[in-house]
């Protein structure tokens, strides 16, 4: 019987996935200027844990509905990738997040409820960082989809990004040193999206 792959239980890992992950961390480290590729939804939701307790000053993520699951698996919907949120923000990194279409929840339930604001619940102080998430103008979206550059991404503290080349399959390019591209992406992010974007507040 095949294992199903988790990326944080190491007993479940191939050697393949093992060499993966290890890059993974080895890169985050030496913020290496690596180019790779994220093929799968495991190695998505590994990456954005990695992000998040990585970063030290500001994450930025354009999404389409911050997905708590591709397929089978838990992305923005896994306890590890919440974990990892809490504690970033309680450490005074904040997350602002874009989000092209609807926040994925229940037909009965608001934004409120998704599981990383849900994680995001606990009383505030000036030490904490801050999430925000914003719904995309419809200006913001036409002026990327005009310029073929409707894809999200992930950037943290303008040092490291995610850039994703198929949304359906959470197909990605990362790196971890290239300063310039993570520059780019930052300032598209604020300029373009970020500060046209309607609060869901």
């Amino acid at each position: 019987m095949t294992m199903t792959l988790d990326p944080f239980d190491p007993s479940t890992w191939n050697g393949t996935e093992r060499a993966y992950f290890e890059r993974v961390d080895q890169a985050i480290e030496q913020q290496a200027n690596l180019l790779f590729s994220n093929g799968l939804p495991e190695h998505a939701v590994y990456l954005i844990e990695r992000f998040f307790m990585n970063a030290k000053d500001k994450v930025r993520l354009f999404s389409g509905r911050l997905s708590r699951t591709i397929g089978r698996v838990e992305v923005y919907g896994n306890p590890k990738v919440a974990a990892a949120l809490q504690k970033m923000i309680a450490r005074g990194v904040s997350l602002h997040v874009v989000l092209q279409d609807k926040i994925d929840v229940d037909a009965d339930e608001t934004w409120v409820d998704h599981p990383l604001v849900r994680t995001e619940s606990m009383a505030r102080n000036t030490e904490r960082g801050v999430l925000d998430i914003r719904q995309a103008s419809a200006g913001a979206i036409e002026h990327l989809r005009q310029h073929k550059f409707l894809n999200h991404w992930m950037v943290m503290d303008r040092t490291a990004y995610r850039l994703e080349t198929d949304v359906r399959k959470a197909a990605a390019h990362v790196n971890f040193g290239d300063g310039d591209m993570a520059g780019v992406l930052a300032d598209i992010f604020d300029d373009v999206l970020f500060q046209s974007a309607r609060p869901l507040a």
